[in-house]
């Protein structure tokens, strides 16, 4: 019986297609078309989320009855789908002495029906802005956003505070991060810049990345208790092996070295439960050759694969054998398992649940 495990993308050379939309709820356009490159930080689709929905009862505030709405054929100054000021008379004056009675609209907003005498007007609407998030070329569009595909490297990860940033990053210096304080003269090149911890990130880390204005940080993991005050920076905080204890992945740092002189997309996705979109970081690169990242593949033997759990957390290893029948643990628990090869040459049984595909199994 075949087994499809959980993945995280970690690929080198890929291709990556991600879709843009406005959220549900917002009305609004898309702002390019098909066949042209977009910037990371470009807008592709711009809208309006209502703040507040208001119903205006014009034949209550004319003494209309229900029998005599018909009146109100003539009289209407506004129109389903037309945006409007605060004051904007509804309808016209049936009489001259009515005029400074005539029913106005409340706000400011968008007429979204006319109903029973009743206007219902969508109004103080929040402008919303939907990003490319990474620079690429649109494939497809349609009402409400569009697809872009893009070349180069992939790095999904455990988790983001939910901000953006496009720029260019570096390691943290030998010295530590609190170093780059005594580095005025160099402000402005430190200013906006990501910068990449292979260890845990500290409280002072966070105050730092404040008053440096740096571009963010990306680290294995974090303590928890630190995630509120991550999530009020305006920069990205991504954390790829999660909260806690965590092991470096060490593919994901090696790829972050080799391609150090390249500007990379940080989007910390906020994740959410029941949502595809993960934390991830791109790094463009134009590619005569690209892979699609599969993660619907069953483990098969040769294959490379991450593995979940201690005493091997974030370790690749290479699948070697599996078997067909459950094994009994030493915990006691009889599941079925892969013999793996980990970085020793040692081979040693994971179960199946441990393990996770990385969009290439070539890697």
């Amino acid at each position: 019986m075949s087994y499809y495990p959980a993945g995280t993308i970690i690929m080198e050379n890929t291709a990556i297609v991600r879709e843009r939309s406005l959220p549900p709820h917002v009305y609004g356009d898309v702002t390019v078309s098909v066949g042209i490159e977009v910037a990371a930080t470009q807008v592709v689709a711009k809208g309006e989320m209502p703040q507040d929905f208001i119903v205006v009862d014009v034949a209550k505030m004319l003494n209309l009855k229900p029998k005599q709405l018909e009146q109100l054929a003539d009289l209407w100054q506004v129109e389903v789908g037309q945006r409007i000021q605060a004051g904007t008379p509804l309808v016209k004056a049936r009489r001259r002495r009515e005029q400074k009675r005539v029913p106005k609209a409340p706000a400011t907003g968008t007429i979204t029906l006319i109903e029973d005498g009743r206007v219902f007007l969508r109004a103080n609407p929040r402008i919303v802005e939907v990003h490319a998030r990474i620079p690429g070329q649109v494939i497809e569009a349609h009402d409400r956003g569009v697809k872009i595909r893009s070349t180069g490297t992939l790095i999904q990860c455990a988790w983001g505070n939910g901000r953006f940033g496009f720029s260019n990053f570096a390691f943290e210096p030998e010295n530590g991060l609190a170093s780059l304080e005594q580095e005025q003269n160099l402000f402005s090149k430190i200013s906006g810049r990501v910068y990449i911890l292979e260890r845990p990130i500290t409280e002072e880390d966070l105050r730092i990345v404040a008053k440096l204005e740096l571009g963010g940080l990306v680290a294995p993991p974090m303590p928890f208790y630190l995630r509120e005050v991550a999530m009020m920076l305006e920069v990205p905080i991504i954390l790829t092996e999660g909260f806690g204890e965590r092991r470096v992945t060490r593919l994901s740092y090696d790829l972050l070295r080799k391609y150090k002189d390249l500007e990379g997309a940080f989007d910390a996705m906020l994740p959410q439960r029941w949502q595809p979109e993960r934390p991830e970081i791109m790094l463009p690169r134009t590619l005569t050759s690209a892979v699609e990242a599969d993660l619907e593949s069953s483990l098969v033997i040769g294959m490379k694969v991450r593995v979940r759990t201690a005493p091997y957390l974030g370790e690749i290893v290479e699948i070697v054998r599996l078997p067909d029948t459950p094994i009994r643990l030493t915990n006691g628990l009889r599941t079925k398992i892969a013999e793996v090869r980990v970085r020793n040459r040692e081979i040693v049984p994971i179960p199946l649940a441990n393990l996770e595909i990385m969009g290439d199994s070539r890697q």
